[in-house]
C-alpha cells in the first residue's frame, strides 16, 4: 500500500509532466524565426548584473501596471516578483523554467488575470529594458543583440503563459461540461463561426 507521501510525489509528478507537455505544445507553435538562440543566451547573460539591477523599476512596474488592477488578494508578494525577475535575468532558461512560467498562466486564471493584461504587462516590461538600455553606455550593435534577446525570451513567456491559460480554461470547460475535449471543441467552432458572420456584417465585409 502506498504511503500519503508517495501519492503526493505522484501528484506533484503528473503536474509538472501536464505542465512541461503545455511548454512543448506552446513552443512548437512559435515560429523558428523568433525562438531563442545560443546569442541571445550570451547577450543576456554578458548584461546580467545591469538586468538584475532594474529589478526594482521591474516590481514596481509591474504592481502599478498590472496588479493595481486586481484585489489585494490576487497580488502576487514583492519577493515573489523580485524571484522571478532574478531566475528571468540568470536562466537557465529551459524546460523547467518555462514550465513554471506554464504555472503562471494557471495561476493568472484563478486570479482573474486575462491575457490582454499579461501582454501588456509584458510589453510595459521589454520597453523599460529598452529604455534603461539606453545607459548602459554599450555600443548600439552591442544593445540591439540585448533588445533582440531580451524581446525574443519575452515573446516565448508570453506564448507559455498564454498558451498555459487558454488550455487551463478549455480544459476546465470539458471537466465541467462531461463531454469529450473535440466535441466541445466543435460546438466552440459553430458558436465562433456565428459570431464570425454577425461581425462581417457589422463591419459590412
Amino acid at each position: 500500500r502506498r504511503g500519503r507521501g508517495d501519492q503526493t510525489a505522484t501528484h506533484e509528478g503528473l503536474i509538472m509532466e501536464t505542465l512541461h507537455v503545455m511548454v512543448r505544445e506552446a513552443v512548437g507553435q512559435i515560429p523558428p524565426q523568433r525562438l531563442l538562440r545560443d546569442e541571445d543566451r550570451d547577450a543576456i547573460r554578458r548584461h546580467q548584473e545591469r538586468l538584475l539591477a532594474l529589478g526594482p523599476e521591474v516590481v514596481q512596474g509591474l504592481e502599478e501596471v498590472l496588479y493595481s488592477r486586481l484585489p489585494e488578494a490576487a497580488e502576487p508578494s514583492r519577493e515573489d516578483l523580485e524571484r522571478w525577475w532574478g531566475r528571468t535575468v540568470t536562466g537557465p532558461w529551459d524546460d523547467d523554467y518555462l514550465a513554471r512560467m506554464a504555472l503562471v498562466g494557471l495561476v493568472h486564471v484563478a486570479k482573474r488575470v486575462t491575457n490582454p493584461m499579461m501582454l501588456a504587462a509584458s510589453d510595459h516590461v521589454v520597453q523599460l529594458v529598452a529604455d534603461a538600455s539606453v545607459a548602459f553606455g554599450i555600443p548600439d550593435e552591442e544593445r540591439r543583440a540585448l533588445l533582440d534577446a531580451v524581446g525574443r525570451l519575452a515573446g516565448t513567456v508570453r506564448v507559455v503563459i498564454a498558451w498555459s491559460h487558454e488550455r487551463a480554461v478549455s480544459t476546465a470547460l470539458y471537466e465541467a461540461a462531461g463531454m469529450p475535449e473535440g466535441l466541445l471543441a466543435r460546438l466552440r467552432d459553430q458558436e465562433v463561426g456565428a459570431f464570425l458572420e454577425r461581425a462581417r456584417a457589422e463591419l459590412n465585409l
